[in-house]
């Protein structure tokens, strides 16, 4: 069965010019083109859609209400937002019901590459009931603003750091959340990180739109209706893992791309669970008392009782965000790496899968827990055995307490 893409801008000339650029992916993709919001939603009714990517500025229905009415009547289907540099107003106000944001002009690479990850997540979720669980989520957690007004900052030709910091210092309650991240004995800084800016300096853009991304889903999160859940807990936890990552690529002679991803696919591993929870708060409660009554491990329960678990929903949740495929399929195997059906090569699966192992058993946060240590056919598998002593060392390095 063919993929199925909609395309509505109200202007015919670019709907034409999409048609032309976009023909020889019709041996893969149905497409269909709509001239207005009410067009957009016949054919929604009549067609198996998978991607909705819409313009903002159109009478009548804009892109916006359009992207809201597909929200909350076809959950399932991927929203994104194909707009000009002059509509950033309408950008931010649509934030909530876009799950990515192109720009005009756009690349025919742009456009295929953003379509093929958005269906590519439809692998993640493995089943049916996996399926129905996403459908059932009136919304996943949207992109913040903050976020994509980095982005669009680190997408200029002439970008500035400062200007990035000074951006995130415009929302106070991101700037405390980041900065507690960052003065975390998992960073090693030794002396205290004031402001954005000098985060922003220290550490990257990379690594910064990450900590945005985590402090944005942990805070909206009600940590108050789950008594076993601390935040600062599973803070602590998440940067730990996302360090020991980083790490270990370091160690393995990874590139700083690579690097970087570690550390964000490691900082991002368990957002699943804050979505499951807030979610499914009946349901997640009952797993928990499961895992604690039977000493099993968290992941294992969520299938038996949600039929999916918190790391395939978090990594669909990167992957509509846009986030790097690895940094994606790191979230979505980390318990289970041999089912990503990789070769021999070092990938933040790998370094994500033994960090979050290793934080688990240097670190016991619930001794009712079952452990799951680093799967050792996976490790035989990449030639890496034999490194694990060495990932320990670091670990140990990374607990040592600063002078």
């Amino acid at each position: 069965m063919k993929k199925c893409v909609l395309f509505v801008d109200d202007e015919q000339n670019m709907l034409d010019a999409l048609r032309r650029m976009l023909r020889p992916m019709t041996v893969e993709w149905d497409m269909h083109f709509a001239r207005s919001g009410d067009e957009a939603l016949m054919v929604l009714a009549q067609e198996p859609v998978d991607v909705v990517i819409t313009d903002l500025r159109m009478p009548g229905m804009d892109g916006g209400e359009l992207l809201k009415v597909i929200q909350e009547s076809r959950p399932d289907v991927v929203r994104i937002v194909l707009s000009g540099h002059a509509d950033y107003n309408m950008v931010m106000k649509s934030v909530k019901q876009a799950h990515q944001f192109l720009t005009k002009p756009c690349s025919t690479d742009v456009i295929r590459e953003a379509l093929e990850k958005a269906y590519n997540l439809r692998r993640i979720l493995t089943n049916e009931a996996a399926k129905a669980i996403v459908s059932r989520i009136e919304s996943l957690p949207s992109v913040p603003d903050l976020y994509v007004r980095v982005v669009e900052e680190v997408r200029r030709k002439d970008s500035s750091l400062g200007r990035i910091g000074a951006i995130i210092s415009e929302d106070p309650a991101m700037t405390a959340a980041i900065l507690k991240m960052v003065n975390s004995s998992f960073f090693g800084f030794f002396r205290p990180v004031t402001n954005p800016v000098q985060a922003v300096n220290l550490l990257g853009t990379e690594i910064v739109k990450g900590l945005i991304l985590s402090a944005h889903l942990f805070s909206v999160f009600d940590f108050s209706r789950f008594p076993r859940y601390s935040m600062d807990v599973l803070v602590d936890h998440s940067l730990a893992t996302g360090r020991i990552a980083s790490a270990i690529a370091k160690f393995e002679g990874m590139p700083p791309e690579m690097v970087d991803e570690c550390f964000i696919a490691g900082m991002l591993h368990d957002i699943g669970k804050l979505i499951l929870a807030s979610r499914f708060e009946k349901e997640y409660l009952a797993v928990l008392r499961t895992v604690q009554r039977e000493n099993r491990t968290v992941w294992e329960v969520e299938r038996e009782v949600l039929k999916t678990s918190h790391a395939e929903l978090g990594a669909y949740l990167l992957g509509l965000w846009n986030l790097p495929g690895a940094v994606v399929d790191a979230l979505a195997f980390h318990h289970e790496p041999v089912l990503a059906g990789v070769g021999r090569d070092f990938s933040p699966l790998t370094a994500v899968h033994a960090a979050n192992a290793l934080e688990h058993e240097l670190r016991i946060i619930n001794r009712e827990y079952a452990q799951h240590p680093p799967d050792p056919e996976y490790l035989e598998h990449m030639g890496l055995t034999g490194h694990l002593p060495q990932w320990k060392e670091l670990c140990a390095e990374i607990y040592e307490p600063r002078e």
